[in-house]
């Protein structure tokens, strides 16, 4: 009998051991399986809960910080969170989408770990990375639903989810976005926000078109997305101007400034 046997014996169940004791943090059996932890539920909503009763007070000046497409830039989201930290003049943070690169699970919770590091509470859009494999439904436990409002001293922030591609749709629930739109509680604006912008290539031109339509219908001149990675501002169809948040590698945060008669916004470079 080899000597040594029951000493490599020994070795190799206590590496084993350890081994299966930390596959949970180290190996996934599918990068797609929907792992959320706990504490990582519906985000959206606690986030929100955060904002109460502040969020039910008549309206006064406020500013938020507009952050996008964080995804495969986790050095950068890791600095604009630390500068973001720094102020306290942002009531809340809202993200534009594109938190994960591949949508598994893995990348989700790293996500969570790093945004929740923020201060103040943070509102998530859905981006079309996040809509990869089962990215839906992940989203959908860790946040909630991807087409919501709410309202925050008497301004309705409309999040609509406009994923097509990845989705495997023709075509976003526009019912659902104008119905959303509606001023139907005399706030003083109505503001939508979607991550992806209607002059993308997702967009047929009917898309593209109806998309703008409805901001006109219901006389809104501003809408916010993510998605091109890079800060713009620009008026490409008739009165609405759109807004398009950089990426955490430009490293700059957009202020949106929410003033009695205006709503100005202020691209920082930190």
């Amino acid at each position: 009998m080899n000597p040594n046997f029951s000493v490599k014996a020994v070795v190799s169940t206590i590496v084993l051991s350890l081994l299966f004791l930390a596959c949970d943090e180290v190996i996934e059996y599918s990068p797609y399986q929907n792992i959320v932890k706990s504490k990582w539920k519906k985000q959206n909503i606690s986030n929100y809960n955060k904002l109460l009763p502040k969020a039910n007070e008549p309206f006064t000046p406020f500013r938020i910080g507009l952050i996008a497409d964080s995804h495969t830039y986790y050095d950068e989201f890791e600095k604009q969170v630390e500068y973001i930290n720094t102020r306290d003049d942002l009531d809340f943070i809202i993200h534009l989408g594109d938190i994960t690169l591949s949508a598994n699970s893995r990348e989700f919770n790293w996500y969570s770990d790093v945004m929740n590091k923020i201060k103040i509470p943070v509102i998530t859009l859905i981006g079309n990375h996040d809509c990869l494999g089962n990215g839906y439904d992940i989203y959908s436990e860790m946040f909630g639903e991807s087409n919501f409002f709410f309202e925050y001293k008497d301004v309705k922030f409309v999040m609509f989810d406009d994923i097509i591609w990845e989705k495997k749709v023709s075509d976003p629930d526009f019912e659902w976005f104008d119905k959303a739109l509606v001023n139907d509680s005399d706030y003083k604006y109505v503001l939508p926000f979607a991550h992806i912008p209607p002059w993308d290539q997702q967009f047929t031109v009917g898309n593209e078109f109806l998309y703008n339509q409805i901001l006109l219908r219901h006389n809104l001149d501003l809408s916010i997305h993510g998605h091109g990675h890079s800060y713009s501002y620009s008026q490409p169809y008739d009165d609405v101007h759109y807004l398009s948040v950089p990426s955490p590698e430009r490293n700059q945060l957009i202020i949106l400034d929410v003033q009695p008669d205006t709503i100005k916004h202020e691209v920082i470079k930190y």
